[in-house]
């Protein structure tokens, strides 16, 4: 017989002796069956793929645990950091959404307020904040003059305010 398998024979051996008393004890920290299984499962797979350096003077039982419980923690500290991300995403979301309501309410009163203004304040006002023209060129757009531009806007905005 082979001596890789007598280490194989020997694996099998170790995890049915201590699968079922490994899933509880992880059970205890994850409270999930399926989680705890897994965690387990990869218990073993660590402890295979890492058996030529461990030190057996000490039980592989004790390994077995100690492993499994070190996974079962790293899986309770990540779940924790993705519940906390998840809180903080959920958080940011509900800012934004009640910034978003109140630029929405602020739009609306703006537009009433707007609706308001005499037809020449309210043209005026629109083509030099809204679409970003000179005072210059709306003056000539509307034929009037530069001042009269500058007094519409300044009324409007007083209204405004």
């Amino acid at each position: 017989m082979s001596k890789d398998f007598l280490e194989h024979k020997a694996f099998v051996e170790l995890f049915d002796l201590h699968y079922g008393n490994l899933v509880g004890f992880v059970y205890g920290y994850v409270r999930d069956e399926e989680v705890a299984k897994d965690i387990v499962h990869d218990t073993f797979l660590t402890f295979w793929n890492n058996r030529k350096r461990l030190d057996l003077s000490y039980s592989a039982k004790s390994y077995l645990f100690t492993l499994a419980q070190n996974c079962a923690l790293n899986y309770l500290r990540h779940l924790r950091v993705v519940t906390g991300n998840e809180q903080a995403v959920v958080e940011l979301l509900e800012a934004a959404n009640e910034d978003l309501n109140d630029y929405e309410k602020r739009l609306v009163r703006l537009e009433e307020k707007l609706a308001q203004l005499p037809e020449k304040q309210r043209e005026v006002l629109v083509k030099c904040v809204v679409e970003g023209k000179k005072y210059k060129e709306v003056a000539e757009e509307l034929d009037i003059t530069v001042n009269t531009v500058k007094t519409h806007i300044t009324r409007a905005l007083k209204f405004l305010r």
